[in-house]
């Protein structure tokens, strides 16, 4: 059974399982990654930087502090001038420098491989070195920070003292390309492509699991559900061996004592109506002697007649217990549907004109439902019922039926005041009813009737603007509607 409400959205837990598992392994290797990346970064720079500074010594060590005393502007065309920055040359090629060069401790250049003139000033050394530079003239050999040229390529330079009688007197600075940043990203892009390929396989793993898990737990909700509506014809296996599993034969018991118990109330119902039906007949009978017995024009007898009326309708409740307590299994074979509507409106005729119903039809030509058709008949009988006693200041009843792939659709539709939402959910339940008079049995016996043809209800309804009561039951034998 279908109602117009809406169930309220409720999040998976497959969705759950997948965004915490992804959640927590791109945390796990995203923190690894990083630390894996800083750790090496570390590493290569921190060999970078004792590779500087070993140079830059090497590169001091082999140069003459006397002989740097004498250099002075002018002196680049000197054989002694061309020796010193020759000698640096080849220093530079076998230590793979970008550039190596010496200043003195007002940051003029010396001696430098690139041909810088003599006397002129390194501004980097004053601006973006000039702290490891101060520390180089204080005797302590150092490096500088990471830099970059225009052409984006890393460089590092290792500054290194050049002493002459115990005194600082100039520095050599080797700039060394840093190729460890290129390892680096090279590093970075592999550590992200693998973060990638990690969370799209934990996507994977973590939806299959998430399948696995709550394909079962639907299954569990589907056999709730149909327990609900009192579907309990079908055995519930259990689904897994795990808890799931435990909890799947802990419905299944649940089921079958609900059965049992529901068989033993049924039994029950049943025995009260029969042993009340009995009494009633004889009520019955000798109310109808006492009629037969009174003359004519006895106000006594129209007393008599309105008891055998009131009979009739406690009779009329038995049957409806009756019908409600032991259902006969149906016999399905295939009947137009067309001679079913007929037949029930026809027994419905006094009624509807007693309320000003008018009544309509739309039934498909040729549409046949494979359905027992007595059952059906008191269905579409207390479903069209139903809509009369709604429209009580008259109204419209109209009954169409079509044919919908395997399946009959029938709806039964009136222009009453529709059905409260407060009551949707209890209209299909045993006993319930909003009407003083009434077994609250007619609808209980409607879906119970439907289920049993192997059909499906449904109802659309709105406050003001009537109801409609669709059913939908097999076309042909073995067909699914």
């Amino acid at each position: 059974m279908n109602t117009s409400s809406t169930a309220p959205h409720r999040a998976r837990i497959g969705q759950k399982l997948v965004l915490s598992f992804v959640l927590l392994v791109m945390v796990l290797i995203g923190t690894s990654g990083w630390t894996l990346v800083e750790l090496t970064r570390r590493s290569l720079e921190g060999q970078m930087r004792g590779h500087l500074v070993s140079t830059a010594e090497l590169v001091g060590s082999g140069i003459s502090g006397d002989v740097l005393r004498i250099l002075a502007p002018g002196w680049e065309r000197a054989g002694i001038y061309r020796t010193l920055v020759t000698k640096l040359r080849r220093a530079k090629d076998v230590v793979g420098a970008r550039r190596i060069y010496v200043f003195d401790r007002l940051g003029r250049n010396l001696l430098d491989t690139e041909g810088m003139p003599i006397g002129q000033q390194y501004h980097h050394i004053r601006i973006r070195d000039r702290s490891e530079v101060e520390r180089a003239l204080s005797g302590d050999p150092t490096y500088s920070v990471l830099f970059f040229t225009e052409d984006d390529v890393a460089y590092m330079t290792g500054y290194a003292p050049i002493y002459d009688r115990g005194e600082v007197i100039a520095v050599v600075g080797v700039d060394i390309g840093a190729g460890f940043v290129d390892a680096m990203r090279v590093f970075k892009r592999s550590v992200f492509i693998f973060a990638l390929v990690s969370a799209l396989l934990t996507i994977a793993v973590a939806w299959g699991m998430a399948l696995r898990l709550t394909r079962p737990i639907l299954s569990l909700v589907r056999a709730a559900r149909e327990i609900g509506q009192g579907k309990m014809s079908h055995q519930i296996a259990a689904p897994s061996d795990d808890e799931i599993g435990y909890l799947g034969e802990t419905m299944e018991e649940m089921r079958r004592k609900l059965l049992a118990r529901d068989a033993q109330l049924r039994q029950m119902l049943g025995g009260v109506a029969h042993e009340i039906r009995n009494p009633l007949g004889g009520i019955e009978i000798y109310a109808g002697l006492i009629a037969d017995d009174l003359p004519e024009g006895d106000e006594r007898k129209e007393h008599i007649q309105k008891v055998r009326q009131e009979v009739r309708k406690l009779d009329q409740v038995i049957s409806d217990f009756l019908n409600f307590a032991r259902p006969a299994p149906p016999v399905a074979e295939s009947v137009p549907v067309e001679t079913l509507v007929a037949d029930a409106a026809f027994l419905l005729q006094p009624d509807m004109e007693r309320a000003g119903v008018t009544y309509l039809s739309d039934i498909a030509d040729g549409v046949r439902l494979y359905a027992d058709p007595e059952q059906v008949k008191r269905m579409l009988f207390n479903l069209m019922k139903n809509a009369v006693q709604a429209m009580r200041d008259g109204g419209t009843l109209m009954v169409r039926a079509r044919l919908e792939r395997n399946a009959v659709s029938i709806e039964v539709a009136d222009s009453g005041p529709g059905i409260a939402e407060s009551v949707r959910a209890q209209l299909f339940e045993p006993f319930f009813t909003t009407r003083e008079k009434g077994s609250g049995l007619g609808l209980a016996v409607v879906s119970q009737t439907v289920a049993d043809n192997g059909g499906h209800l449904e109802l659309d309804s709105e406050e003001g603007r009537g109801t409609v009561f669709k059913v939908v039951l097999p076309a042909r034998a073995g067909s699914d509607s």
